[in-house]
């Protein structure tokens, strides 16, 4: 059986590591050890070294199972670079390519595959399962397993029965950086794992500074925070508007301070330049929605600013988490209007579709794939959002929404995350096509021929879909190019069509199309319940007046947390003096304010507060620019911009 010191030995040799992080150990000890395994470590604590290194030193394959797309890609490319043999497999592949994956595997040609939990189902796998020296089986993001985890994937209940014809000898480990005691107990039961050998790295992030500024003047208070940050280093800010990203960017470049926005509206090539040029340090600051994450490895990134509450802690844990993972003292920083809730729960609830909507979505997505009814829809495809949209009246954001929800109902699958690809069918015979290229002039010949060797018999027989960076590269050309000549191909010498799939998901209907949708309805509004739920605990977390830290780690069920120190509500003496400073107390001023200036005294008599309270909640407004002094009396206040 290999050792913890082989272990070592192999994170020497390909990572450049003298040794591990404390509890990578313990979790690579106990899968050497046969021992059934969860590992629970923090966003940037180190998980995938857990599967990682054990795979190198097992003779067999190690299956990861893994539910984003891009996520699969940038881990294949990273072990690639490190001189380790790893591959996916998921639906962004054609049918072919995933069969030849599978015989490589069956041939020893890997150590590492990814797979997504929804291929685990399919014929093609259960096939060539039997044949697979399999050693270890990695449920990478294992959260997902449970309704109460803020990322549910119902195929991920089935991979244990999906897996069940695996000998014994096979191991299991279960990785996650987001668990409730909720999810863990969920995830637990459904692996199936008896006596687990639990291991946390603990939600503690001692260099991280947890910070919540509550005003309703956010912009500037943004201004100040990322003006700062800078003089420290690189940060990120969150939003959850592409229009705001877009703004902001230009807000700060336009203040020196260089920025980029990056969202799912930009095509995947220009996504690409900004992660990998804020990575590089080409410019200090990217404006984001959450689409800004996967893959995302800065170890100096110095603040994280959410201008936009997200729906749930762990989602707020994980993209604040991305700051500070060499260790060095960062901010999370949270910029929270009392209003926030009330707005995101209302977005919610009208997001959320009714169930006749549903209904109109699923027929007219069948509508869109040319399904009839009672047909079984076996490859997936790209869909158009705007497309559904029309056919169905119902806006291209709820449609959106209600596919999630469909998915989560396991009436479909959903893939949205995955690299730009270009997919060409051949319609002329390969005879025409090579008398075009004898006729053509050099750089069209040169063109073509390449197109053709890249794309190889496959082509002829329906759409190959290939890696558009690697194409390009192939062809030397750039993205107008390559969509030009291919016009010029499919339009004027009708050799060929074209298609590209970018920003669009991939679709496959999970069950013979229905008649009429049947899915059961309280099934429908019970992970909206939840997602209200979580939404109060995010409520929570910005508003307690306890340490932030200790609440983090309370809802992650770590029950002997300590202040941290570091946070606002530990450091501050004057956030201290803020705990008894009410929002009625605030509003109790603003209302006297609105109608005429006031000086302390007259306050006083108004409220009939003693001198001390008066003097923390008019020193609370003052910070918060609720109120101002008047110039010409600095004994007097009035409202800042009412």
């Amino acid at each position: 059986m290999p050792s913890l010191e082989d272990a070592r030995r192999a994170l020497k040799k390909h990572w450049g590591y003298d040794d591990f992080r404390p509890g990578q150990d313990e979790a690579i000890r106990s899968v050497l050890e046969g021992r059934e395994t969860m590992v629970l470590f923090p966003t940037g604590g180190g998980k995938s070294l857990c599967y990682q290194v054990p795979a190198l030193l097992f003779e067999g394959l190690t299956v990861v199972i893994s539910p984003l797309v891009a996520l699969m890609q940038d881990q294949v490319d990273q072990l690639r670079s490190r001189d380790i043999r790893a591959t996916f497999i998921n639906s962004t592949l054609p049918g072919y390519e995933v069969e030849q994956r599978l015989v490589n595997a069956r041939n020893g040609m890997y150590k590492l595959l990814y797979i997504a939990p929804e291929r685990l189902a399919s014929e093609r796998w259960k096939a060539e399962l039997p044949n697979l020296n399999i050693e270890l089986i990695a449920v990478d993001e294992a959260h997902c397993i449970s309704e109460w985890g803020h990322d549910f994937r119902p195929s991920y209940r089935s991979i244990r029965k999906e897996l069940e014809t695996l000998p014994d000898k096979v191991r299991w480990m279960a990785l996650t950086a987001t668990a409730t005691p909720e999810v863990k107990a969920d995830l637990l039961k459904s692996l199936q794992f008896g006596d687990a050998e639990v291991i946390t790295g603990g939600f503690s992030r001692p260099n991280l500074h947890w910070w919540v500024n509550e005003t309703v003047k956010k912009r500037e208070i943004l201004v100040k925070a990322v003006s700062r940050g800078v003089k420290r280093g690189s940060g990120i800010i969150y939003s959850n508007r592409r229009r705001e990203c877009e703004e902001l960017a230009d807000l700060f470049t336009a203040k020196g301070i260089e920025s980029r926005a990056y969202h799912a509206g930009l095509d995947s090539a220009d996504r690409e330049k900004v992660q990998t040029g804020w990575i590089r340090g080409d410019f200090p600051l990217v404006v984001a929605t959450n689409a800004f994450g996967m893959g995302i490895d800065k170890p100096d990134c110095r603040f994280v600013v959410h201008q936009s509450m997200p729906f749930t802690l762990e989602a707020y844990y994980q993209e604040a988490g991305r700051a500070g993972r060499d260790g060095a003292v960062s901010y999370p920083i949270l910029i929270y209007k009392n209003t926030d809730t009330a707005n995101l729960k209302s977005r919610l609830l009208r997001s959320y579709p009714q169930y006749e909507t549903l209904c109109k979505v699923y027929d007219g997505l069948c509508d869109e794939l040319n399904l009839a009814v009672g047909s079984e829809h076996e490859v997936p495809e790209s869909i158009n959002y705007d497309a559904v949209a029309k056919r169905t009246g119902v806006k291209p954001a709820e449609v959106k929404v209600a596919m999630q929800v469909l998915q989560r109902n396991e009436v479909l699958e959903l893939t949205e995350y995955y690299r730009h690809q270009t997919g060409i069918h051949f319609i002329a015979d390969r005879d025409i096509i090579e008398n075009v290229i004898r006729r053509s002039d050099q750089r069209k010949a040169d063109f073509l021929e390449t197109l053709l060797r890249q794309y190889g018999p496959p082509a002829f027989a329906g759409f190959h879909d290939i890696d558009t960076g690697y194409i390009l590269e192939r062809l030397n050309v750039n993205q107008n190019s390559l969509r030009k000549a291919l016009n010029v191909f499919s339009d004027h010498d009708k050799l060929l069509i074209y298609r590209e799939i970018g920003d669009k998901p991939l679709v496959r209907i999970s069950l013979p199309r229905m008649r009429t949708l049947q899915i059961d309805k309280k099934k429908v509004f019970h992970y909206r319940d939840i997602l209200l739920k979580k939404l109060e605990y995010m409520e929570g977390y910005a508003v307690t007046k306890g340490c932030r830290e200790v609440y983090l780690r309370n809802y992650f069920g770590e029950t002997d947390a300590k202040p941290c120190g570091n946070c606002d509500n530990c450091r501050s003496s004057k956030n201290k003096e803020e705990i008894i400073v009410q929002r009625e107390d605030v509003e109790r001023i603003r209302k006297l304010l609105r109608e005429s200036h006031m000086n302390s005294r007259q306050l006083r008599s108004e409220t009939r507060w003693n001198t001390e309270k008066l003097k923390r909640v008019v020193s609370y407004m003052e910070r918060e620019q609720i109120v101002s002094r008047v110039e010409s009396d600095g004994n007097e206040y009035m409202l800042t911009g009412e």
